[in-house]
């Protein structure tokens, strides 16, 4: 495989660069600062930056068919009006003290999926299966599927939106599940890939994650400097992107042709040039499904 990186964003984000969302109707890229609670959107076609700072929090943003955005802010999935900056409070969770929203993106039919951390018990330490995993429809009802979650990170659907893929971090675990769009529902779950404990100093953790229209999977690594696509069927790589710095967030498809696949990463105590920039990656040979879209 011949690609292409190029530094789209440097030094983007202050602390850890995540939730990258392709808006294809502005050929914009979203993404989010966490810890420093900005909002950011790259605009491909004039290269302007924008970034709304929320004041908390911010763990993922989706855009929203009636105008603005969703985000995740603490324990509440908001509205986040753009041109004002104001927040409208979408739904609530109960969850440990000291626990907060992560990843979360949308499937075909505009239903939310975030899931949560638990409390910290250290500054890069969670409390183990303290985390759930929810659902937002578009009525505003949140309905919990998965608890015992440690970090809950990435999601992905085949691009006939009959499986879902799901990260739990900490115990470097993809899973897979019979899923049904109609009622979002999932069913016979499944380990698709565990990495091993002796691969742990060179990888890192899966994080965030993505798929293409062959419904093969690409998987960012915090800690690992790349993203691997692996075979939907037996959970073996099947290539690698190099990436000019370690801590690898998340990934999605973008551009005109989803042909485009564009990379977070966070800085979090890197001194490395690139850290906390976001890269676009083109050559790859394929393009992503549009399963991921708008909620609403």
């Amino acid at each position: 495989m011949s690609y292409k990186v190029e530094t789209l964003s440097k030094n983007a984000t202050t602390t850890i660069g995540e939730a990258p969302h392709w808006d294809e109707l502005t050929q914009t890229l979203l993404f989010v600062d966490l810890l420093a609670g900005n909002v950011h959107r790259y605009n491909t076609f004039n290269k302007i930056e924008e970034k709304r700072h929320i004041g908390e929090h911010v763990s993922l943003v989706v855009p929203r068919k009636c105008g603005g955005y969703v985000v995740g802010t603490g324990v509440n999935i908001s509205h986040l009006d753009w041109v004002s900056g104001n927040l409208t409070t979408l739904a609530t969770v109960e969850v440990p003290e000291g626990g907060k929203f992560n990843d979360g993106k949308c499937d075909a039919s505009g239903r939310l999926w975030a899931g949560t951390v638990g409390p910290k018990l250290s500054p890069t330490v969670f409390k183990p299966e303290s985390a759930f995993l929810y659902s937002l429809d578009t009525k505003q009802n949140i309905k919990q599927h998965l608890d015992k979650i440690t970090i809950s990170n990435g999601m992905t659907w085949t691009n006939n939106n009959t499986k879902m893929y799901y990260i739990d971090s900490t115990p470097r675990i993809i899973y897979s599940f019979d899923y049904n769009l109609t009622d979002g529902t999932l069913a016979n779950k499944q380990e698709l890939i565990k990495f091993p404990q002796e691969n742990f100093k060179t990888l890192g953790n899966p994080d965030g994650m993505t798929s293409d229209v062959d419904g093969k999977i690409w998987c960012a690594f915090f800690g690992g400097s790349c993203v691997i696509r692996f075979d939907q069927e037996t959970g073996q790589e099947i290539s690698r992107i190099d990436l000019p710095t370690s801590l690898i967030t998340s990934c999605c498809w973008g551009g005109k042709n989803f042909d485009e696949l564009y990379v977070t990463s966070a800085k979090r105590g890197l001194t490395d040039e690139l850290a906390g920039s976001v890269f676009r990656v083109t050559g790859l040979g394929t393009s992503g499904t549009r399963a991921e879209t708008y909620w609403g």
